[in-house]
């Protein structure tokens, strides 16, 4: 195996390739990395992310072996707000979000009762035009924020409000959010959580705060670490794609999100977050059978619009 990096990409992502044949199939890579482990760590903490390129993996059944060797026990996706089909036992689509929609910088499940400390992303057919996941290191976005817009965050946090419908809506029912059918599965998920709930007829009304930044377990460097432009109504992101925006019921308005405090974010620290976030994007064309993992605190992601054919997985430890 050898490592190196894309040119034109710094430091992010790290790249790891078989150095001959015989260290292309999965078992091999796997082997290598288990060997390995406080480099590829260290690597990662650096980085925040490392791209497997040129290895062989037939199957999802692979990616989720590899995914839990790389990052241990997989979870599933129970409460993210983004369309996801399941491929395969903890394996999804990246996004179901249509593909002409830009995703911007964010990092996973930063809104919800829990978070990944590791995401991974596979590559099964390659776009042929667009459909980057661009990457951005959230170590780096946090200094790049304006110091008054940066203190109010990381004063006050982020509250996230959203209602989810019951079988007929914008967006995603609380049944697909929370992965069942069942209410009180819902109701035990928010209690654990800190998650204030409410059912309505509409369906079920829900707010959390969380943070605004974070501070990572291993290295204490500080990370932006919220979706506040992506969740807050007034910039009708992709989050809000097949949402009527004219609709402003408190009680049936898809998202939206406010400082920690209540009070409004306002809109130029939303559009300075924008531009912030879209000037710290890295990105590479995919190929097919990479297998890319981040660091979920340090390294932010999105998705680039595309044409054609299009299947990335991804999987969460």
């Amino acid at each position: 195996m050898w490592t190196s990096t894309l040119s034109g990409l710094d430091a992010m992502p790290v790249v790891v390739e078989p150095g001959s044949s015989a260290e292309r199939p999965i078992q091999s890579l796997l082997a290598w990395a288990g060997s390995q482990r406080e480099q590829l760590d260290s690597h990662l903490l650096r980085a925040g992310a490392i791209l497997f390129r040129g290895f062989d993996f037939e199957a999802p059944e692979d990616f989720a072996w590899a995914s839990a060797e790389l990052g241990g026990e997989l979870q599933p996706y129970v409460g993210g707000d983004s369309p996801r089909t399941r491929i395969a036992d903890k394996i999804y689509n990246s996004t179901d979000f249509p593909p002409h929609l830009p995703i911007g910088l964010h990092n996973e499940l930063s809104y919800a009762g829990w978070w990944p400390s590791r995401i991974f992303f596979h590559c099964r057919i390659e776009p042929k035009v667009g459909g980057q996941t661009p990457i951005g290191d959230s170590r780096a976005i946090y200094q790049a924020m304006p110091a008054g817009l940066r203190e109010r965050f990381e004063t006050h946090g982020v509250r996230y409000l959203q209602n989810l419908h019951s079988g007929k809506g914008p967006g995603k029912s609380w049944q697909q959010t929370f992965e069942t059918d069942d209410p009180m599965v819902v109701e035990a998920y928010c209690k654990k959580h800190g998650m204030d709930y409410r059912w309505t007829d509409y369906g079920l009304n829900t707010s959390i705060l969380r943070q605004g930044v974070i501070r990572h377990p291993v290295t204490g460097a500080t990370c932006w670490f919220n979706q506040a432009e992506h969740w807050h109504a007034a910039l009708q992101t992709a989050r809000f794609w097949d949402a009527d925006m004219s609709q402003t019921d408190s009680e049936t308005l898809a998202a939206h999100c406010t400082l920690g405090d209540g009070s409004e974010i306002e809109r130029r620290d939303l559009e300075t977050i924008c531009e912030v976030s879209k000037a710290a994007e890295r990105a590479f064309d995919w190929r097919a059978r990479d297998l890319l993992m981040l660091d979920n605190l340090i390294c932010a992601h999105g998705r680039r619009p595309y044409e054609g054919a299009r299947s990335i997985m991804v999987a969460m430890s």
